[in-house]
């Protein structure tokens, strides 16, 4: 079981400036983004995303790639990802990738194949 201390990212949504903080740090595993998406959809069920800016703090990531253990291919988890914020219709969506260039590009193309709108990933 995966204790709070073992999580690869940090949720927190501030109603009052209307912002879901996330964080996201090193290399997920199929598990890890399952509990995140768990994690992501419980959040939401007290919010409306419409009303929200999504602001991803990305500096810790790994990018994304075929996971080890596993060998299923992350970056089409991420992707899947973008598709859910997307759906879920926020504002805006923020990426920081801080100094991360290879992340941002990854990123970049992933929310263009995703058609996600009023995207911008920082670095």
């Amino acid at each position: 079981m995966t204790t709070a201390n073992d999580k690869k990212y940090e949720m927190k949504l501030d109603k009052t400036k209307q912002i879901l903080f996330a964080t996201a740090f090193g290399s997920f595993s199929p598990s890890d983004a399952n509990d995140f998406v768990r994690d992501y959809t419980a959040i939401l069920k007290t919010a409306n995303a419409k009303d929200l800016e999504l602001q991803f703090d990305c500096k810790e990531l790994k990018v994304s790639g075929k996971d080890t253990k596993s060998g299923v291919d992350m970056t089409n988890m991420l992707k899947g990802c973008l598709e859910m914020y997307k759906k879920d219709g926020f504002k805006s969506i923020v990426f920081d990738c801080s100094k991360n260039i290879v992340l941002k590009m990854q990123l970049q193309r992933l929310c263009k194949e995703a058609a996600l709108p009023n995207f911008k990933v920082n670095s």
